[in-house]
């Protein structure tokens, strides 16, 4: 199928890149949370200084030697995360890059791995994670699968094999105060073919079984998907949906839990009602928050530029590397996305 890049509706809603590296700018005066005073205040301020210097800077460079400089203008907006974080003055200076990559020398970018490197919480990147709320990686993921967590890029996946995001929408004027009903769409439409309703339901559920932070569901009807409706199709994608309902004590509240078990992270620029799901990967049943899952990308693409340079000039080379193009989507995507995800994890860190 060719690809075809149409900008959605969500593209035309996003802020201007100056316009959020303004408002991180704004923080420095008077940085928020444990980040106001003394050795904090300065590390947040500097280390974002240097977050925007790294990120103007990579936008003149082009796929060689982009990630190099992605990577460290994210890692130093980790600093500045981390310095407003509430966690301990031993805890809030970040060491080490606590992430590690394998089997970089074959030529399938997708089956390169990423894994926590250190004891959990002691390094970069599982220090992030835990201020976060997030999972890690405790067991080696392939990066194809951990690409395909990336909103913004979903649409341009590495070639190795991998499931999708699915989008997670929940129903509004629900009459049944004590249920989550939402829409799960981005199944493959194929779904449809099998005839038997018993069939179909096996062929879903065994579908559905890659993304656990679903369980517990049932279906709102006898079949699974002849319920979807036009609204959950994607021609273009070839993708349909169903929709799924969870029993829950306490009404509306606690079917907001649920559904923050669900789908925890509202991403750049999503609802309150409607998030994305990434299939399970590296040995760990929760999601990803979307600011780790671009540093384990962005990690991995650096360490290919920096030790695997010729292997690297390969993969960016249009003409012969499948996944070039998808690369140096991912990689001007980073320049728009990354500051709108840093704004938010400030925010998320001390409120």
């Amino acid at each position: 199928m060719i690809r075809r890049p149409y900008p959605t509706y969500r593209d035309q809603t996003y802020p201007a890149t100056a316009a959020v590296w303004r408002a991180l700018r704004e923080l420095r005066s008077k940085p928020p949370g444990h980040a106001g005073t003394g050795a904090r205040q300065k590390l947040f301020s500097a280390a974002l200084e240097q977050s925007e210097q790294l990120f103007t800077a990579s936008a003149s460079v082009g796929p060689a030697s982009r990630p190099l400089v992605l990577f460290y203008g994210l890692s130093q907006a980790g600093r500045a995360i981390a310095a407003c974080a509430p966690v301990p003055a031993d805890k809030y200076r970040l060491n080490g890059h606590g992430i590690t990559a394998a089997l970089m020398d074959q030529p399938d970018l997708g089956l390169v791995t990423i894994k926590d490197k250190g004891a959990a919480g002691t390094q970069s990147f599982t220090q992030i994670a835990a201020m976060l709320g997030s999972r890690s990686l405790p067991d080696e993921a392939r990066l194809a699968d951990v690409w395909a967590s990336i909103l913004e890029v979903s649409l341009w996946p590495l070639q190795a094999t991998t499931r999708p995001q699915l989008s997670v929408s929940r129903e509004p004027h629900q009459v049944d105060t004590n249920t989550l009903q939402a829409m799960v769409s981005g199944l493959p439409g194929s779904l449809r073919d099998h005839v038997n309703p018993q069939d179909r339901e096996q062929a879903v559920r065994a579908w559905l079984a890659d993304y656990p932070s679903l369980t517990g569901y049932r279906f709102q009807s006898t079949g699974a998907i002849p319920d979807s409706g036009p609204a959950s199709w994607d021609s273009r994608q070839g993708t349909i949906g169903c929709r799924l309902v969870w029993d829950v004590v306490g009404g509306e509240e606690a079917a907001n839990r649920r559904f923050g078990d669900i789908a925890p992270w509202k991403g750049r620029s999503l609802s309150d009602s409607t998030r994305v799901i990434h299939a399970q990967f590296g040995g760990d049943d929760r999601v990803m928050h979307p600011l780790l899952a671009w540093w384990a990308v962005l990690y991995a693409l650096s360490m290919l530029a920096r030790y695997q340079p010729g292997q690297w000039t390969a993969q960016i080379d249009v003409n012969r590397s499948k996944d070039a193009v998808a690369i140096e989507y991912l990689l001007d995507s980073a320049l728009a996305t990354m500051p709108e995800l840093i704004l938010a994890a400030i925010d998320e860190v001390t409120t």
